[in-house]
């Protein structure tokens, strides 16, 4: 039993760092959004600011939820402060930003330790310096006003008991009032996760319900029951469904009553929290099928779970007591009969909605649905679950292994020569299914560019405000989907990109406008998909790269000779990538060591991908990374080389041909190379680059497969052109050590093993040798 209560608290506590996570990422961005408003126009922006509040609101709800009271005093004290804002008592200055953000890194800190020890206890110091910050930032506001609240918090804490007059001290439960005209963005898919969640919850709210019935004294399923509604009641006002907020809150604070053992749990207290399960499940059908819940019989069935609860008899104004009072001669106590009416109401509406499924749709535009037909799936209903990503990858080997059984019984020897149409029927289709479910499997892994890219606009704001420089940044293409382990690969490099551009390409102030430029600098970040890959750009309007003082520096430390300076520009920017390189006259806290642009071009090149420069002097620069979509499987051309085979990724193939003897040269120091279109390019030998015999000695006899990188062009001179098809990416073993210019290998579909070749590598031996 122990061990499945601390399963279960591992499983939320899993669950609420992931989603608070979530949530925090969420509200950096909308912060600096917040300032930037500020600063440029002047005012707040009542949406921004209303979803900052909201973040705020969920991260307290779900840590209440845990009981994590460091999390919960400190997200409180930052509720009170922007509530301040949304009630224009104040006007938001730059500190205050500043202390949000602060507030929301405290929170991403405490998290890992939650994760780690379950509590968030040891931060006790670091958030008293935060709430002390939050309390003195509240009443230097407030000033003259303290004593006019103070007379007023009485009212306050009236109303706090009701969500559709107030948020209470707990601020667990959002003004209703205030909800209107939020005109919060909702996705369809956020919608669609809230119906499921939604009804999940109020299913398993009912079965504890149903256990308690039978068992008063379970307060274990009181407990579960409390904590579904709880969770229920967040994610309805996160969403700022107010009457669904209403309903369960009052639900939620009479199951509270019982779990105290302040009240008896009897038939009518079980009785009216399952027909507020009806209500609200009612709501979320109505939101599952596009429309605006109206909870009937809401008003009802608040009351009585405000009066069961007790929480007219203490706290209610005077006004309050004899409305309810009169309310209460009128319906007399909970009888049998006022059960069965309202039981009675919602059986019907249940009915009505079985014969008219598309109520809310056909319903209001007058329509009937035929008998028999089939209710279609809504636009943006989705069906969402969580998957471990373990399953995820495991998943995708097998796929990995279905493509290499799929060529194996394409490529059987036992069958070559035989006609059998069927069968090449089959294995056509088996190949076209098995790429279908490669596909699926990958898109599963897929997840968006959004999360990276939040995380860039707190960075260029700290770092514009540390070097004293004025940086716009605009966000293109966030939308845009990559494989997880990509994602976690390619966020270090994309930092060290940015911190340059901040850095060292936009300018001051000052320079800017004698440039004739704006104040501020602007800086772009843009993903697409291209030809199977994923291109992210970093652009600057800045001062662009200083090709003399590169071609210095690289001149200085023995990168090229004085001779050189005629390179093209390509390849001087290609020098800031060198181990070391730096251009700046002093070293910063942010970059000048040298040490950042060497290892974006290694993690980049890691994962199969490249880094491309554009500049123009006093104009800007473009840093162009392109990457593949995914690390598991590629489409390859297999070549032989004498008895072995090796594989060339298709991206980095440009054409192949057999040469004729006049487009070949030999150099002084032996490089061959060839002539295409005007171009020399080095050929590459693989039989003697891997020590085996060839079937072609001479290069007019054989195959050159044209090959390039982010830099150069080859040529690797092959065999045979075997054909292309789909690879899936092995890794060599430990005790095999490094292969030259090997990155991989793949098993064919006859089981021979191929060598994946690493272009980049091959293309820069060639380059050394001929240097």
């Amino acid at each position: 039993m122990f061990n499945d209560d601390l399963k279960e608290k591992l499983e939320m506590v899993k669950c609420f760092v992931t989603e608070s996570r979530e949530l925090l990422d969420d509200v950096e961005p909308q912060i600096i959004a917040l300032e930037r408003d500020a600063v440029s126009f002047g005012k707040i922006d009542e949406e921004i600011l209303n979803a900052i509040f909201r973040l705020f609101h969920s991260l307290k709800g779900a840590a209440s939820f845990l009981d994590l009271q460091t999390v919960i005093r400190v997200t409180h004290e930052a509720e009170t402060l922007l509530d301040i804002f949304r009630n224009g008592q104040a006007v938001l200055e730059p500190g205050h930003i500043d202390l949000l953000i602060r507030t929301s890194d405290f929170i991403r800190n405490i998290l890992d330790t939650v994760e780690q020890q379950l509590s968030d206890e040891g931060f006790e110091t670091g958030a008293e310096v935060i709430i002390d910050d939050l309390k003195q930032a509240i009443h230097a506001i407030e000033g003259g006003q303290l004593a006019l609240d103070v007379a007023g918090s009485e009212t306050d804490a009236d109303t706090s008991l009701d969500p559709a007059k107030g948020a209470g001290e707990t601020g667990e439960n959002t003004p209703h009032g205030n909800l209107e005209g939020m005109n919060l963005s909702v996705v369809p898919e956020m919608t669609g996760r809230f119906v499921e969640e939604s009804l999940e919850l109020l299913d398993d709210a009912e079965r504890a319900l149903l256990v308690l019935e039978k068992t008063p004294d379970n307060l274990e399923s009181a407990g579960q029951a409390y904590r579904d509604l709880h969770s229920f009641k967040g994610n309805a006002g996160f969403l700022a469904y107010a009457e669904l907020e209403e309903v369960s809150h009052h639900a939620e604070t009479l199951l509270d009553r019982i779990r105290e053992g302040a009240i008896v749990c009897d038939a009518v207290a079980i009785s009216f929290l399952l027909i507020a399960i009806d209500v609200l499940r009612d709501g979320v059908r109505q939101i599952e099928n596009n429309s605006i819940p109206e909870l009937s019989g809401k008003q009802e069935i608040c009351m009585y779970l405000k009066n069961m609860a007790g929480d007219a008899g203490e706290d209610a104004s005077e006004d309050e007591r004899e409305s309810e009072s009169g309310c209460l001669e009128k319906t007399g106590s909970f009888e049998n009969w006022q059960l069965e009416e309202i039981t009675k109401e919602h059986s019907i509406e249940e009915d009505q909605k079985q014969e008219t499924p598309a109520h809310g749709e056909a319903a209001n535009a007058g329509e009937r649905q035929e008998p028999g037909a089939v209710k279609e799936k809504r636009p943006g209903q989705q069906q969402v679950i969580r998957v471990d990503l373990e399953k995820l990858d495991k998943l995708l080997d097998l796929v990995g292994e279905l493509v290499i059984s799929e060529a194996m019984v394409a490529n059987n020897q036992d069958l070559k020569g035989l006609q059998l149409d069927r069968f090449e029927k089959s294995v056509l289709h088996l190949d076209k299914i098995t790429r279908d479910i490669q596909e699926v499997a990958m898109s599963m892994r897929m997840i968006p560019l959004s999360g990276t890219f939040s995380k860039m606009v707190r960075l260029v704001r700290d770092l514009s405000q540390k070097v004293n420089k004025k940086v716009s940044l605009e966000i293109i293409g966030e939308e845009t989907e990559v494989d997880k382990t990509i994602i976690e690969q390619i966020s270090d490099p994309l930092v060290h990109l940015i911190r340059n551009a901040v850095d060292h390409g936009i300018e001051e102030p000052e320079e800017r406008i004698a440039a004739g430029k704006p104040e501020s600098g602007q800086l772009t970040i843009e993903a697409k998909h291209s030809a199977g890959e994923v291109w992210i750009t970093i652009e600057d309007d800045g001062r662009g790269l200083d090709r003399e003082r590169i071609l210095q520096k690289a001149i200085e430390r023995g990168l090229i000779i004085d001779e050189e300076r005629d390179m093209k520009d390509e390849d001087v920017w290609r020098l800031i990538f060198e181990p070391g390189f730096s251009t700046a006259d002093k070293v910063s806290s942010i970059s000048g060591r040298g040490v950042g642009m060497d290892v974006v071009k290694r993690n980049i090149e890691k994962l199969r991908g490249r880094v491309d420069i554009r500049s123009v002097k006093g104009a800007g620069t473009v840093f162009a990374v392109r990457i593949p979509l995914t690390l598991a499987i590629i489409e390859g051309m297999v070549v032989k080389v004498g008895p072995n085979r090796y594989t060339i990724p298709i991206n980095s193939i440009k054409e192949s041909l057999q040469p004729t003897g006049d487009q070949i040269t030999c150099l002084p120091d032996n490089q061959e190379v060839v002539s295409i279109r005007g171009e020399l390019l080095p050929v590459i030998r693989l039989h003697e680059l891997y020590d085996v015999a060839s079937d072609c000695r001479s290069l007019d006899s054989g195959i050159l497969v044209v090959v390039e990188n982010s830099e150069k062009k080859g040529c690797l001179f092959v065999d045979e052109v075997l054909g292309q098809q789909q690879i899936v990416i092995k890794a060599l073993s430990s005790y095999l050590g490094h292969v030259k210019s090997v990155s991989g290998c793949a098993i064919l579909g006859d089981g021979d093993i191929s060598m994946i070749l690493d272009i980049d590598d091959l293309i820069n031996s060639a380059e050394g040798v001929n240097n």
